[in-house]
């Protein structure tokens, strides 16, 4: 048989997924003799990699004595585009140390491709290094991946410089560079590039268009009209970054007008592009046409197989529309398809057992993740370590996010925030210091929780360092920030800092006044917390349930009874709000203590629920005071009806009795609580300054 007939023969095995006949002419090379031939062995390792038949492809190379470049070449491409860069790159190394090849423009491609997807900046730049004293600088395709690995490792100056080298930089340059500035949300860079670039191409205005979305800029749409009248030809790509755009912006009509577009245009039946319809009718909130859109391509391609990320796109938007059910449905139909399930499946059936509270359910998705490998997935991964901190098992939860190689921001967010909620200050402390050296993005959602966090701590050390931390990364004239500092100041003690930032604040809405009364209050300064009250209805700003109760208890601590009742019923008068609970506790307690024991009576009958345990209390400390011996025997009776074992209420009724000099019953209160036992000792922290 012809030879070179062979090779052709072998080629065309692996274009045409012939497994069974490449197998055959395996063989029949083996047999003929001419097995070690370097030129026939690169042919079949090329075959096998086309098969997706990697084990084979290295067994081969294994096997094969007679090695060359393109030996070399061709398993590095395998293992880098198959999903193993780090495997690309072991094999380089390996070659290098073997000292048999000399590296060309195409290997050298190759190896900058996996240091590019592994991150591997060191790498890179040592190949840099040999492509710069081999003279290689001439081969565009070359410097374009040089680029590009410069641009997947975040170094855009190195990019930009390589580019500024590029003799003749052709379009994929270009485009390299406007893509890594769009990504880097360095947008104006990214557009003055796309000026100077001779003549646009489709890939360059989607790369113009995807950076805009990235940064969440309506621009991304001007630019889609603009290329459209440039007479460029709209793709898929085009069509899910304006549809992205769209369901930022909730453009309801934009995002039909453009579905009408993509049906004339033929796009419809892509799957790319009714996944982006999907989910820019499910983040419009127009869930029914979302699932008007996923069962029309279903009827046209029912298979889950063949869509996997249409099916994604439908159960994310179920999840953020709350459709938990319709959600949990779609996920069974998805496993009983037997497709492979991804990370985004995962992660939004994870979701769902969060919204339903369902820790049980979540516990075997976790298990099916484990079993499809995707356990330590930073996805998966980071919305497990959600699923045990909502269902407060924070040693689980802080036992998979240490487990996690890779941990993005909703793991460290979801955990600093849910052991805040549990009172593991320090942990939380730990954590954002954790969080700050790794020189990960750190919110102001994230910080709030640190300072709440820090406001509970011993000392005040922990809750400054914080502080300057906001001012050096420049979040200090964040809303949210400036109102958390001052809460974390107020509670600990040093009311001042919290004003000194109050009155620097730029801008002072409702939460940052509701802040420093809050905090004037804790700190006994009722009088500017009523002040600050008043101001605030002075400027026009409508206050809150949590600015009532903040003034309602500044003045419960300083007696002002007229200020806190005029207050109290402006809530229903003025702002049309109900009073909660809590409000009451303060008008109850504030009335009891100056006497008022008629108006309290009104006031409790007017109340929309039942009076509770606090309220009672509240009654029966004024009692003692002001000597009602009949109220006090109400109230207990009430009381120990309700709650006959509570040793809480039984030292509040001993102590009551004994105010009034009702020894007998104050002596009966105390055989109670000994035979029900009195709670543990509580106990207080300080710091000693050294």
């Amino acid at each position: 048989m012809d030879l070179h007939r062979i090779v052709s023969v072998i080629r065309q095995c692996g274009r045409l997924r012939a497994f069974r006949p490449g197998r055959s002419l395996h063989a029949h090379i083996i047999k003929i003799g001419v097995f070690n031939d370097v030129f026939f062995a690169n042919n079949l390792l090329a075959m096998y990699v086309d098969l997706f038949l990697l084990k084979d492809a290295r067994r081969l190379f294994d096997e094969t004595l007679d090695r060359n470049v393109v030996t070399w070449t061709t398993m590095m491409s395998a293992y880098t585009n198959s999903g193993s860069p780090d495997t690309a790159l072991k094999f380089y190394v390996q070659m290098l140390e073997s000292k048999s090849e000399t590296p060309n423009g195409f290997l050298y491609s190759a190896v900058l491709k996996a240091s590019g997807l592994v991150g591997d900046l060191e790498s890179g730049k040592l190949i840099h290094g040999r492509v710069f004293r081999a003279h290689m600088g001439f081969d565009t395709a070359l410097m374009n991946t040089l680029l590009d690995m410069y641009v997947k490792c975040g170094r855009l100056s190195n990019a930009q410089k390589v580019f500024e080298d590029i003799l003749c930089p052709n379009p994929t340059s270009w485009n390299t560079m406007i893509s890594g500035y769009g990504k880097e949300g360095l947008i104006e860079e990214a557009v003055n590039l796309f000026y100077q670039m001779p003549e646009p191409d489709t890939v360059s205005w989607n790369s113009i268009i995807a950076g805009f979305v990235c940064i969440e800029s309506l621009v991304s749409l001007e630019f889609v009209c603009l290329m459209h009248r440039k007479g460029l030809k709209l793709d898929g790509f085009t069509f899910s970054c304006a549809l992205k755009t769209c369901g930022c912006f909730k453009l309801v009509v934009t995002a039909k007008q453009i579905h009408c577009y993509v049906n004339k245009l033929g796009f419809g039946s892509c799957c790319f592009t009714a996944s982006a319809l999907v989910d820019s009718y499910s983040n419009c909130n127009e869930l029914d046409e979302a699932i008007k859109m996923f069962d029309e391509y279903g009827r046209c391609n029912a298979c889950v197989l063949d869509c996997l990320p249409l099916w994604n796109s439908m159960l994310s938007g179920c999840v953020v529309n709350e459709q938990n059910s319709v959600a949990i449905n779609l996920v069974s139909q998805i496993h009983s398809s037997g497709a492979h399930i991804d990370s985004y499946t995962f992660g939004s059936a994870l979701k769902v057992c969060i919204n339903l509270h369902n820790f049980r359910l979540g516990l075997q998705v976790q298990g099916l993740a484990v079993i499809s490998g995707y356990e330590l997935d930073y996805v998966v991964g980071s919305i497990t370590v959600d699923l045990y901190a909502n269902n407060r098992k924070i040693r689980d939860a802080l036992r998979l996010f240490h487990r996690l190689p890779e941990k993005d921001i909703v793991a460290w967010s979801s955990l600093i925030s849910w052991c805040t909620k549990m009172g593991q200050n320090t942990l939380v402390f730990s954590l954002f210091m954790d969080l700050v050296n790794l020189d990960l993005e750190v919110d102001q959602f994230i910080i709030s929780s640190v300072l709440k966090a820090c406001s509970s701590l011993v000392g005040l050390g922990s809750g400054k360092q914080v502080h300057s931390f906001c001012v050096k990364r420049g979040y200090e004239s964040e809303r949210i920030i400036v109102t958390s500092l001052i809460d974390m100041y107020a509670k600990c003690g040093e009311i001042e800092d919290g004003l000194a930032l109050f009155y620097c604040s730029t801008v002072r809405d409702t939460v940052c006044y509701t802040g420093i009364i809050m905090g004037c209050g804790q700190n006994g300064r009722a009088m500017e917390a009523v002040g600050f009250f008043k101001q605030m209805i002075g400027l026009g700003l409508k206050p809150n349930e949590i600015t009532f109760l903040g003034v309602l208890c500044a003045c419960r601590h300083a007696g002002f009874v007229q200020e806190a009742w005029t207050i109290f019923k402006s809530m229903k008068t003025e702002y049309k709000m109900e009073p909660c609970i809590e409000h009451y506790h303060c008008v109850v307690e504030l009335l009891s203590q100056a006497g008022s024991f008629k108006e309290v009576e009104e006031l409790i009958a007017q109340m929309p629920f039942e009076p509770d345990q606090t309220i009672w209390n509240s009654l029966l400390g004024a009692c003692g005071t002001h000597k009602k011996t009949q109220l006090v025997n109400f109230i207990a009776g009430h009381l120990l009806e309700t709650l006959p074992e509570d040793p809480s209420i039984l030292i509040t009724l001993s102590n009551a009795y004994a105010t009034l000099e009702m020894w007998d019953s104050s002596s009966k209160m105390r055989e109670e609580i000994k035979k029900v036992g009195t709670k543990e000792a509580g106990r207080s922290w300080i710091q000693i300054r050294s």
